[in-house]
């Protein structure tokens, strides 16, 4: 091998490793788990835990049916297509416990590793707090940025307007209406 062929391989190494350490995060049955700020101490513990489980990622085909669904029968046929897509939980593990069901899950590449973006419907789970809708933001959007160790942060939006990219297959928000919630510690965890 020359010396040209050498210093190709050696870049390549990096770009392999990064693309099957990456690709293990899109395999579905992925479970992240992180530390939710309350925002609530001294009454109540300043941070719960969390786990993300999500079974299988939202397709391109699936962002399609959604604006269809969208399309024919408005904003309820939207809500009902949503709803009966399962793609996993997020389980919040306070002293209540709740479970909030993901419709939608969508993983975007950046520079330093990927963003895991869980869509659910927008519920009150937190008994503290009522549920004011804003607007058109029926959904909830919890965002993991992940780097390529699969460490990070994330976000918990209660309250987020969505819009379907058919065209591109994935799912953004577009607006919140509140302050997210905090997510520390973030990691995803390995199978066993």
């Amino acid at each position: 091998m020359t010396s040209a062929s050498h210093r190709r391989l050696a870049g390549f190494i990096p770009v392999l490793a990064a693309c099957l350490i990456l690709s293990s995060f899109l395999s579905g049955n992925d479970i992240y788990k992180g530390r939710m700020l309350t925002g609530k101490a001294p009454v109540e513990p300043p941070a719960v835990n969390i786990r993300i489980e999500i079974e299988s990622y939202t397709t391109s085909q699936e962002v399609q049916l959604l604006q269809e669904s969208l399309n024919q029968g408005g904003t309820d046929g939207l809500l009902s297509a949503f709803q009966a897509m399962k793609k996993g939980v997020v389980r919040i593990m306070s002293q209540r416990g709740w479970n909030l069901p993901v419709h939608a899950a969508v993983v975007v590449h950046t520079e330093k590793g990927i963003k895991v973006r869980c869509f659910m419907l927008r519920q009150a789970w937190d008994p503290g707090a009522q549920l004011v809708r804003t607007g058109a933001n029926f959904f909830m959007l919890l965002e993991l940025t992940l780097d390529e160790k699969g460490k990070g942060e994330g976000r918990l939006y209660e309250d987020a307007g969505i819009n379907l990219n058919p065209m591109a297959g994935t799912i953004e928000m577009t607006q919140y209406g509140s302050a997210p919630k905090i997510i520390i510690q973030v990691s995803m965890i390995k199978p066993k």
